[in-house]
């Protein structure tokens, strides 16, 4: 198939190999967006988890501890530095990681060491949990984090605190899924009020101020949402401050690749943003490169 320009994904390739709740293998996702015509695919396992009370019921039921996530999270660099061999001149494969920011105490060493290790072509920085609670879990697990900031207004206020501690912090090439706290609240009230959106803009503003650019998450169609990450208001408030996107299509295996990936690209142009900022490697460098959502037509 033709390489379409647009087609860059900076958040995604979570394979069954390496993560708990994916599928397939990391080369059939390769193989997948190689299929679809993808021009640039950024792979971006998800960070180990360096403390036992934060391991997924799953992974407790499948024996899982935490050396166990070490060595996976190893055993996954290894492979998609092999595979970015592979896919050499069919594919520009990039080799990253999805931050965590747990444990409070210590995950930004963790993560800047991982980076630094490993030789990371890019690093998105997400969050996952607010106050060490998870928030992208399981419906009780979103409840108790309610519950512990005293109402779903206050936990998304504290969840753009953290978003944006996180930008300061780390200062991620991207920021995955900037409103992933709408993912759980829609049946206990409402996270887009005046408080919620000053907090969310101030994090933008960290965005900004760091060169970051923002995930346009796909999953959230999938997930149930009527967009992709994040809502309109805030993708218009990226645009009015030249805060750049780039699509993630969140693959938890080949088939999530380039789902919604047309539909988000119809998204982002009927919003008024009508290119995209892609990570890609030119001449053996890992560059950046704006890229038009809409071929020019020659004269």
């Amino acid at each position: 198939m033709e390489v379409v320009p647009w087609k860059v994904s900076l958040h995604g390739g979570h394979s069954g190999a390496f993560c708990d709740h994916a599928r397939g293998t990391l080369e059939q996702v390769l193989e997948t967006a190689e299929a679809q015509g993808f021009a640039t695919y950024g792979v971006s396992e998800h960070a180990p988890r360096y403390e036992a009370r934060f391991l997924y019921p799953e992974e407790r039921a499948l024996g899982w501890d935490v050396p166990r996530l070490l060595d996976m999270f190893e055993a996954y660099s290894v492979e998609c530095a092999r595979l970015q061999r592979i896919f050499e001149g069919r594919l520009i494969v990039l080799r990253g990681f999805e931050a965590e920011v747990v444990p409070a105490a210590s995950w930004i060493d963790r993560m800047k060491a991982l980076r630094r290790d490993h030789a990371f072509d890019f690093v998105v920085g997400s969050v996952h949990h607010v106050g060490e609670l998870q928030i992208d879990g399981l419906r009780p697990w979103f409840e108790e984090a309610i519950a512990a900031h005293g109402g779903l207004e206050p936990l998304a206020m504290a969840y753009y605190d953290q978003l944006g501690a996180m930008i300061e912090a780390l200062e991620p090439d991207v920021v995955g899924h900037f409103d992933l706290i709408r993912k759980l609240a829609g049946s206990y009230g409402s996270v887009n009020t005046p408080r919620v959106r000053e907090r969310a803009l101030v994090a933008l503003e960290a965005a900004g101020k760091y060169s970051c650019i923002l995930d346009l998450n796909t999953a959230g169609y999938r997930k149930g949402l009527d967009s992709p990450y994040p809502e309109p208001w805030l993708v218009e408030a990226a645009r009015e401050a030249g805060v750049p996107f780039c699509f993630g299509d969140d693959s938890h295996g080949p088939d999530d690749v380039g789902r919604d990936l047309d539909r988000s690209r119809e998204y982002l142009l009927g919003l008024g943003v009508d290119t995209i900022t892609a990570i890609t490697r030119r001449d053996g460098k890992v560059v950046r490169e704006v890229v038009p959502l809409v071929a020019e037509v020659a004269p």
